[in-house]
């Protein structure tokens, strides 16, 4: 009997300890949160032309740029991107969750404590990965080297994921020669709505942008997914001159005049600015002056293209 009563009395202090210890586990582990493990698949819906194809050179309307932005975006040049050492540059940070691809995220927990340690991103472009750390780790010091993925750092509220990211490499913020610089960070607030997966991201840039950028991305959960290796090997694609560097002069503009001319958008309203972000600019764009004809910048352009040939 006495046997009995002693085994009754340890099992009741085991489930006491157990229950204890299932009260003090993180939200990680007690999945009072939602969870964003799985495979997602990429949502086009909102920006195809954007994300796909790309935006065309001289198409800033909408967006917070500087006039430094602009500047810089007008020498870009697309055949930039054959050039072998750039032809395997990945995504900064900020702009790789819109990168090609399905998306894997999985949780990383601590062995002994099960308190979450990170969730990391995995993209198939590049084979990009990306971790998020949830455990509070001291930020790195000002002069540690930036990363394509950046520094992030994540907490949950609710079931929404707040994440905060600095010290990536300067990049950009658009496929057409936008730049972002290595003072840029981000902010993005995760979140989930059945199988649909939304990251809406607000940019900062003190040097490119007058104010933050804000962007959102869908996803779609799948049930299963192959992942195939993203190989990237550098090959001449159009042979050049060494140091010859694809680019246009600051006063070669014509380029730029292209889409509006064709797009029926003032030339003024093409080159962005927090202004073109409202819809009380289109009170604006009515008293802006005419386009070129599109002949006439044609023309521009095809000597232009000439000039460069004779350089």
């Amino acid at each position: 009997m006495a046997i009995h009563r002693r085994l009754l009395t340890t099992c009741a202090v085991l489930l006491a300890g157990a229950s204890a210890a299932l009260l003090s586990l993180p939200a990680s582990a007690q999945d009072t949160h939602q969870t964003f493990d799985g495979f997602w698949n990429p949502l086009f819906d909102e920006d195809q032309p954007e994300r796909i194809p790309g935006p065309d050179q001289g198409d800033y309307a909408g967006l917070p740029i500087t006039a430094a932005a602009a500047s810089v975006a007008q020498t870009w040049d697309p055949e930039v991107l054959t050039i072998p050492y750039l032809q395997c540059r990945p995504h900064p940070a900020l702009y790789g969750i819109r990168g090609v691809g399905a998306l894997r995220i999985w949780e990383e927990l601590d062995q002994q404590s099960l308190h979450q340690v990170a969730i990391h991103t995995w993209i198939v472009a590049w084979e990009a990965q990306r971790d998020i750390w949830m455990d509070g780790r001291p930020h790195p010091p000002p002069w540690a080297a930036h990363s394509w993925a950046g520094f992030s750092t994540g907490h949950w509220v609710g079931d929404d994921l707040y994440v905060h990211t600095d010290m990536f490499k300067r990049g950009w913020t658009r496929r057409n020669g936008l730049p972002t610089s290595d003072s840029a960070t981000f902010d993005e607030r995760m979140f989930r709505d059945g199988d649909i997966l939304t990251d809406v991201t607000m940019i900062s840039d003190p040097q490119y942008l007058s104010e933050p950028l804000v962007k959102s991305t869908e996803y779609q959960k799948a049930d299963e997914m192959n992942f195939a290796t993203y190989p990237c090997r550098e090959v001449t694609e159009i042979p050049r001159h060494e140091g010859d560097i694809p680019m246009h002069l600051p006063n070669q503009t014509a380029v730029e005049q292209d889409y509006p001319a064709r797009n029926g958008v003032p030339l003024k309203s093409s080159l962005g600015g927090a202004d073109t972000m409202f819809p009380e600019y289109q009170d604006a764009i009515v008293k802006l002056p005419p386009n070129p004809p599109i002949k006439q910048v044609e023309q521009q352009e095809e000597q232009q293209d000439h000039e460069d040939a004779n350089l």
